[in-house]
Order: C-alpha cells, then structure tokens, then sequence
C-alpha cells in the first residue's frame, strides 16, 4: 500500500480575519449603531424630560408653600426698589438689582439650590447654555427662549429693560448666591402696549412689584397680588422658558417668546414645554397648544382662537371668561 505523507506546510492556518471579513463585521457594527442611536437618543430626551417635570413639581409646591406661609401673596415675579433719593421708582441704574423669584424661594428655604449650577431644580437638563435675556429680550434667536437667566440680576447702563444685565449677590437682602433659572413665571411684567379694558394686573400669576406706572387707565406701581383663581388646576403659573411675560407670544417661532419647547413633540418641528398649574400639578403642552394671551391689535379671527385656547385647557389668565367676555 502506497503511502502519502501530508507536509506541514499544505496546512493552511486560519489565525485572522480576511480584510473583506472585517469589513462586513464594520458594516454590521455601524448598521447596529445607526440603529441604536436614535433610540438612545429618544431614551434620553423622554428622561430629561421626566427629570424637568420633577424640578417643575418641586417649584409647584414650592410656590403652593410660599402663598400659605405668607398669607395667600404669591412670590413677586422680582421686586424693584426704589432708586436712591429719588421720588419715582426704578430708573435703570446699576446701583440697584432686582432679585427675582427663583431667589427669593431659595432664600427663604422653599427650595434649596446650588449656585449657577446646571444640575438644581430650577433648571431644566435640556437647557441650552445661553444667556437668553443678555439684553433684554429674546429675539427671533430659538436658542435663547430655551436658555437661562441668572437671578439676582442688575442693568449694567441707564437703559431699562433693553440694557445687559450682570448677575449679582444682594447682602443685605439675605441674597447671597446667583441662581440660574431656565423656568418662565406667568408674570405681569407691562412692556409694550396692553389692551387697555384688560385688568392686566389681576389676570396673571404674579407681577413684577414696583414696576410702573402701569399703562392701564388708572396709573398704578404693581403691588403684590393674592391667589384667586377659581380652577387652579387649569391656571399656567411655571414653564420651560426664561423670564416672564410676554404671554401673547408663546408660540414656536414667535418673537421675543420667553417659552422654551425644549422637549420631544409630535414631530421635529414642533417640541413641547412643560408647566407646572397653580395647585402643583404638571403637565406638558404642545408648540401649538400653548395659549396666547390678548395683543394689543389681534384682529377678530385671532382674539377667536385665544378664546377658545384659554376656555378649553391650561390658560394663562387668572379668569380668563372675565378677559374674553367683551368677545363673545
């Protein structure tokens, strides 16, 4: 019988991959990555957003402590003291901060809060990190609606409103820590023209005391108001956003919003915000949901639609049939 010997050399190992084999395992990989990622994605927004409804539930009872501790007065949307030696209120000095809503709950232990930092209750985690109110309002930028607002706060030149502003402590107030704030407050704040049979003062949340003299009929510096609203689980009082006022603008796109759709919506061009109501429950709201408040020159298809957007869900008046009534 004839006998073949195998040399070792005809023995072909296999110890690596052909380039054509890892090129499919890298296809394989990046197809599971493109996969993943947008779920993983989609994970962590719908969990920032789980996060800024429980930041907006702690300000919520927050707000409800702060008006049974004092009396049923809802905290000022900020004070605004008194220029030195003068006769009249604010002026728009640098000598004189304002210190804001965000501040005053943490000052007097309603809600505890770290300076400046981006982890604290008042402070959504999908903030953009912009100063959204730099100098003075927001523009058409849909960046700074979502961005942040440091309280206490001072203008930094003669100019109101419209000047840059600098954070800052208050000593002698108890302030000593800057708190950035990404929330909006439901505020009287009267820039611009307002419609003048609207009781402005009484139809919103709060209201930035010593502001004025209002544009209303009867002249007046805002004063602190109480709660009155008959359904305050339907009474807007917090949002995503910065700031204050400005609610006849609440819409994506809108100039000058301070509302910040800052989570997932029904599509991408929409998002959504959440609230907190004025008996401390949230909820969240779509771009084209949130209800807009009365403008100045709203023709009547449009003061139509802000009727019904105030009557059928969330609102932001305090009564919004005594607002709306003139239309009906």
């Amino acid at each position: 019988m004839r006998m073949y010997s195998i040399h070792r050399s005809n023995i072909k190992s296999r110890t690596a991959f052909t380039l054509i084999e890892l090129l499919v395992v890298v296809a394989i990989i990046a197809m599971l990555i493109s996969i993943l990622l947008p779920t993983l994605s989609t994970v962590r927004a719908q969990g920032a957003a789980v996060k800024c409804k429980a930041n907006l539930h702690v300000i919520g009872i927050g707000l409800v402590m702060y008006n049974q501790q004092n009396d049923d007065y809802i905290v000022p949307s900020y004070n605004l003291p008194w220029a030195p030696g003068s006769t009249t209120n604010y002026t728009g000095g640098p000598e004189q901060p304002l210190d804001g809503w965000g501040a005053i709950l943490d000052r007097d232990g309603f809600i505890a809060s770290n300076q400046r930092a981006a982890n604290t209750i008042f402070y959504c985690p999908r903030t953009v990190d912009v100063e959204g109110m730099e100098t003075g309002q927001t523009g058409d930028d849909p960046r700074k609606p979502r961005g942040w607002t440091d309280w206490p706060l001072k203008f930094t030149t003669v100019g109101g409103d419209s000047s840059p502003k600098v954070a800052t402590t208050i000593p002698e107030l108890g302030f000593n820590k800057i708190i950035r704030v990404s929330y909006w407050i439901n505020a009287y704040n009267p820039i611009g023209n307002q419609p003048l049979n609207i009781p402005a003062l009484d139809q919103h949340y709060t209201a930035s005391i010593a502001l004025g003299p209002d544009q209303q009929p009867e002249e007046f510096f805002l004063q602190p108001r109480k709660l009155q609203h008959a359904a305050p689980f339907k009474f807007i009082v917090v949002s995503d956003g910065i700031y204050m006022g400005r609610q006849a603008v609440t819409r994506l796109g809108d100039t000058n919003s301070r509302i910040g759709y800052r989570h997932p919506g029904m599509s991408i061009l929409e998002g959504a915000a959440n609230i907190v109501l004025a008996d401390g429950h949230v909820e969240t709201l779509m771009g084209n949901e949130f209800p807009r408040a009365l403008g100045s020159t709203d023709p009547p298809e449009l003061i139509q639609e802000k009727m019904k957007e105030n009557y059928r869900g969330p609102t932001i008046y305090n009564d919004p049939y005594k607002v709306f009534e003139p239309y009906e």
